[in-house]
């Protein structure tokens, strides 16, 4: 019924236009990304530091395609490069999650809708589990058009039975106990976990820059997360792609 009423919300949402944005689009690994950088006509390639960043069009919109690496302190300095160095104007976090919801599946999608970081705990200041401090909430939201854009594409590319929209929940941690798992979709309702959204999108709230963080899940983050994790995770890279793709196709 949930997933039911967010999609008649963003049905009823106006997208705006487009038209002269400079879109970044960050995936954790070289497999989140490699499906997209041959795809980029005019590509350029600029180095800062250690990161490499591929400019140029992708389905008719200007774009910078990145590497970040893994974890949260990569995706927050990759993000800043992106918004201060390119000029970023929008964001897509394309990729790969476990499952923390267990209704989900290999292959299925979550769209953002809100993201945390379940890895940090002020508890002992008496705040709630994913709170930071000089913040009024724990989660951080996801651009409205921007979902509806990410969750069309990906309801074309899959079916719709096999896309949902969520809270993503990251931290610093490969999460392979049901223990865990099961607490973390207790703690925060969230259907996915990985390692680097939630940090994207404190630093693009920071900087008042929409974003949408788009997930395949590879695996239930369980006691079996890291064999299926391997088995799957070039299939599930290319699916979050192919939906960037159709996402872009539709901005």
């Amino acid at each position: 019924m949930l997933k039911k009423s967010l999609a008649l919300m963003l049905a009823a949402y106006s997208l705006p236009s487009v038209a002269g944005s400079t879109i970044g689009i960050v995936g954790a690994m070289d497999v989140e990304v490699e499906a997209l950088l041959p795809k980029i006509q005019n590509q350029q390639v600029k180095k800062i530091g250690s990161h490499r960043f591929y400019t140029g069009e992708l389905e008719g919109k200007t774009v910078v395609v990145t590497k970040s690496g893994v974890g949260k302190v990569n995706a927050a300095m990759t993000t800043t490069l992106l918004i201060e160095s390119f000029g970023v104007d929008q964001l897509i976090f394309t990729g790969i999650a476990g499952a923390s919801d267990p209704k989900l599946d290999p292959l299925d999608v979550v769209v953002s809708t809100r993201l945390v970081q379940h890895d940090v705990d002020l508890t002992a200041f008496n705040m709630p589990k994913g709170l930071l401090p000089d913040y009024e909430e724990r989660y951080f939201y996801a651009d409205k058009a921007l979902q509806k854009y990410a969750f069309d594409a990906a309801v074309d590319t899959l079916g719709k039975e096999s896309v949902y929209h969520g809270v993503i929940a990251s931290g610093d941690q490969f999460i392979a106990s049901k223990v865990k798992v099961t607490g973390i979709y207790q703690e925060y309702n969230a259907m996915a976990v990985e390692m680097e959204g939630a940090a994207l999108g404190q630093v693009a709230d920071a900087f008042k820059v929409p974003y949408v963080v788009i997930r395949t899940i590879s695996d239930k983050a369980d006691g079996s997360a890291d064999v299926v994790y391997s088995d799957l995770k070039k299939a599930t890279a290319d699916n979050s792609a192919n939906i960037t793709l159709n996402m872009l196709k539709r901005m």
